[in-house]
């Protein structure tokens, strides 16, 4: 599965990075061998998380995926074993990938795997302005 959104190190570990609307800092994982007594199954969902200082992450980016498809760039929504979801803005990019139109502005559709350049897209971030 592909791995999107903000990541960051907290003691050498890598977790995901998430915001409250509290602007607090909470690192999550559905590790439980990289957890301590402070993580928190707040939903019973198997998902851990801890709140943290700014101060104490590293190495913090933001990854995003994007693709090529017939000379196309797509969004990448979702994945399966063999396909990836795409979406597009573009009536143009649409109409050339045969995608369905459904909504306004919005074309989405499945297409094989072996079809699209897969293209990740990593930006450094300072944990300071998280």
């Amino acid at each position: 599965m592909l791995k999107s959104g903000i990541y960051g190190k907290y003691n050498g570990i890598e977790y995901e990075i998430t915001i409250d609307m509290d602007n607090n800092i909470k690192i999550m994982t559905e590790e439980i061998n990289d957890i301590d007594h402070a993580f928190v199954n707040i939903y019973n969902s198997g998902v851990y998380s801890k709140k943290v200082n700014r101060s104490e992450l590293t190495d913090c980016v933001s990854v995003s995926y994007f693709g090529i498809v017939d000379g196309e760039r797509v969004q990448i929504l979702q994945e399966t074993e063999d396909e990836f979801q795409i979406s597009t803005g573009s009536m143009l990019v649409g109409d050339n990938l045969n995608l369905p139109r459904i909504d306004r502005e919005t074309w989405l559709g499945w297409v094989p795997k072996r079809k699209v350049k897969l293209i990740e897209e990593k930006n450094l971030i300072d944990p300071q302005v998280l």
